[in-house]
């Protein structure tokens, strides 16, 4: 994290919590997580950093303390009939429907007494294939922990153009447009993406996403296989959308439809919300990651990021209510598309 982020966050730790939930009347806390464990994760550890669970447990104990717990089904209820939240909500999202969502998160939030949504890729529930950023991890693992000939490697460098200084850098520059770049330095490589997916078993099982619902959680949307939307035409966007939530609504009979970003809402277009939202079948809540601004339909919600370890939660808490304060203050609240 930059030192100017890291300055700001010191800075709202500061300010009193009373002061800086008075930002708005309509405030809704959306801290959202991917991962909590104290094991090692090759295929997210060289994406990004995650909580253990007594940092989560200690921010969890925070929120209840502070803050009103929230249900999906109470805000999407808030929306359709214009009632309010109780003063200070929040909800918890986690994204990616990762297994340690049943073995860790869900037994913790049970035991707390904490409602979550759960918003998960249709392509990846019960291990049927692998989100291609975590084949990228893998690989990174692999090529720091294995030993590997110098005629694979010679072979990796020659596929990808490049040579060992830029390999990692590389490597990180595959997209999802290029993601079957990602199989071919796995075969050269000698890595099994279909054994990892079968041993590990990273994704929720379907039988273990309705045991999920019937402990009355919720769970949405999070598109098939995890692109950036800003990278795929009006037609896909609206593709993989409709795909992920209609699975989900059919397959338990879910009587609300919520879907949640992957990656980013940046770059998509008020056509993109409006067809969704107002059309056939629409959404009943979509969620960005425009850290808790204002968009120009109040279905659509923005979410912040909480799980990063360096960042107490009375810090992050602190610091995305001043930024909005800020942001409220200067004219800067609300999403531009």
């Amino acid at each position: 994290m930059s030192l100017v982020k890291n300055v700001f966050y010191s800075a709202a730790q500061l300010l009193p919590l009373a002061v800086l939930k008075q930002r708005r009347p309509d405030s809704l806390l959306l801290p959202y997580h991917h991962l909590v464990s104290d094991a090692p994760v090759p295929h997210i550890k060289h994406l990004y950093p995650w909580k253990g669970t007594k940092a989560f447990e200690k921010d969890l104990d925070y929120l209840l303390r502070r803050f009103t717990p929230v249900t999906l089904q109470d805000i999407i209820h808030a929306l359709k009939t214009g009632q309010a939240l109780p003063s200070g909500s929040f909800l918890l999202t986690f994204d990616d429907g990762l297994r340690e969502v049943k073995d860790i998160i869900a037994p913790m939030l049970l035991r707390k007494g904490a409602p979550a949504a759960f918003f998960l890729n249709s392509a990846f529930l019960n291990n049927k294939s692998l989100f291609y950023k975590f084949k990228l991890s893998l690989i990174i693992e692999s090529l720091q922990t294995t030993h590997h000939s110098k005629a694979t490697l010679d072979q990796l460098y020659a596929y990808l153009q490049t040579d060992e200084a830029s390999l990692i850098p590389a490597i990180k520059k595959i997209t999802y447009n290029t993601k079957g770049q990602a199989d071919e330095i796995g075969k050269i490589l000698e890595i099994s993406f279909a054994q990892y997916l079968e041993k590990e078993m990273p994704f929720l099982t379907l039988d273990e996403v309705g045991t999920l619902v019937q402990q009355g959680f919720a769970i949405g949307g999070h598109s098939i296989d995890h692109p950036y939307y800003n990278q795929l035409t009006l037609d896909e966007q609206l593709f993989q959308t409709r795909q992920s939530v209609d699975f989900l609504v059919q397959h338990f009979n879910l009587p609300y439809r919520a879907f949640a970003f992957p990656h980013t809402d940046a770059g998509v277009s008020k056509i993109f919300f409006n067809t969704l939202l107002e059309g056939p079948d629409p959404i009943d809540v979509i969620f960005g990651t425009g850290n808790q601004k204002k968009d120009f339909n109040p279905k659509i919600l923005h979410r912040f990021n909480c799980e990063r370890p360096t960042v107490s939660i009375n810090a992050a808490v602190k610091g995305i209510l001043l930024l909005n304060k800020i942001q409220q203050m200067t004219n800067k609240d609300q999403i531009s598309r």
